[in-house]
């Protein structure tokens, strides 16, 4: 095997690196340009190719790393998801896998022959670049159950710790009738109900181009977080979205409601090879939410376009649990867990009483539909 470390995303193939993705866009490499171009964080990107030559072998293992002094975001800060460490708030830590998106892949050919020895070099690698420019720590966040298994015996701390929950609608036969026949009778009231209610509401829909629209989405989310008790301010907002349209834009799909010329919604998705991603949200809440504009702009509609372009998963991210289950949605656990130097400080005890909270109160969000969520490493997390 050949590792190497680059700074450029450009130095990898788009379609090599997507190829590990698996189909995931927070994995994708469009997603890790995006990320890139964040002028708080310095990118990293390890690779471990087949052979022994200079790089041209087959990419079998990879990671994007980011160095960050000091993350604006609490879900993705060490020192706020392991409390229970002692960690210092401020100087620079490593973070792996993407930033943004709650939803984290391990970049691996599982089915190589040699993809056990290629992760070995990956994580040595990525354990190297955190002793040299961090703490020592290689910290990796949100990874669904299978990945953290892989991950685990290079893992510092004796359990895996439980972060969210994520959700995604998989969807059966060929069309959105067959969506609606695969789910409960209460879930299929439900749905037509929320169609019913915007159809009559008098909205005209359009699916836009992203690059035709960034610009007015900006406000429109930035309403929608304030509503709900983020700060969000209209030119942050569409500065991202600006960033977002010229870096993924190309698998982008804006799902719009309006009256007369103005856009009075939005919801924006992003296509793979396996599943429609809806990342954001907005409405222009001066005017009032009461059509079930969410449902039909962030659910709905993207079922039909996952059903058109011939995948059969729309990803919906983690939180709410509840809207989402009632609209078929499956339930994923995701994991963090960290790599490299040891953690002295480490009380497994209180790690376990952390994980039971979190369980507690996502079992809470389940309510009566348990059965929305399989995973096999809760035992082990809550022992």
């Amino acid at each position: 095997m050949n590792v190497t470390l680059t700074r450029n995303l450009a130095d990898v193939p788009r379609a090599e690196w997507d190829a590990l993705a698996g189909g995931s866009f927070y994995a994708g490499h469009d997603w890790a340009a995006y990320q890139e171009l964040d002028p708080h964080a310095r990118a990293y990107y390890v690779l471990v190719r087949d052979g022994d030559g200079d790089g041209d072998g087959a990419l079998v293992a990879a990671a994007s790393a980011y160095l960050v002094a000091r993350e604006s975001s609490g879900r993705y800060r060490p020192s706020t998801v392991f409390p229970d460490l002692g960690l210092a708030q401020d100087g620079p830590v490593l973070l792996v896998g993407n930033r943004r998106g709650h939803a984290n892949r391990l970049l691996l050919d599982h089915s190589h022959p040699h993809a056990d020895r290629a992760l070995d070099q990956l994580v040595a690698a990525v354990d190297r670049l955190a002793a040299d420019e961090a703490d020592g720590h290689a910290w990796w966040l949100y990874l669904g159950e299978e990945d953290t298994r892989r991950l685990l015996p290079y893992a510092r701390l004796p359990r895996p710790r439980l972060l969210a929950a994520d959700c995604a609608i998989g969807l059966p036969g060929d069309g959105f009738d067959d969506y609606l026949a695969a789910a409960t009778g209460n879930q299929r009231r439900q749905i037509r109900k929320d169609r019913r209610t915007f159809l009559e509401a008098g909205y005209t829909y359009r699916a836009e181009a992203f690059r035709d629209v960034w610009r007015p989405m900006g406000p429109l989310i930035a309403s929608h977080q304030s509503h709900h008790g983020h700060q969000a301010a209209d030119e942050a907002m569409t500065e991202l979205m600006r960033q977002q349209s010229e870096t993924c834009g190309r698998t982008a799909t804006v799902h719009t409601c309006g009256r007369g010329p103005a856009m009075v919604g939005c919801a924006l998705t992003f296509a793979t090879s396996t599943q429609i991603a809806a990342r954001a949200y907005g409405f222009d809440h001066s005017r009032g939410a009461s059509a079930a504009e969410y449902f039909e702009l962030f659910y709905y509609r993207p079922i039909e376009q996952a059903y058109a372009v011939g995948v059969r998963e729309v990803h919906l991210g983690i939180g709410t649990l509840q809207p989402k289950i009632r609209r078929g949605a499956r339930v994923l656990l995701l994991w963090g867990l960290v790599t490299g130097a040891d953690l002295p400080a480490a009380d497994d005890g209180a790690a376990a009483v952390l994980n039971r909270d979190e369980w507690e109160r996502t079992a809470a969000q389940l309510g009566d539909r348990p059965d929305a969520l399989s995973d096999t490493l809760l035992p082990l997390a809550l022992a």
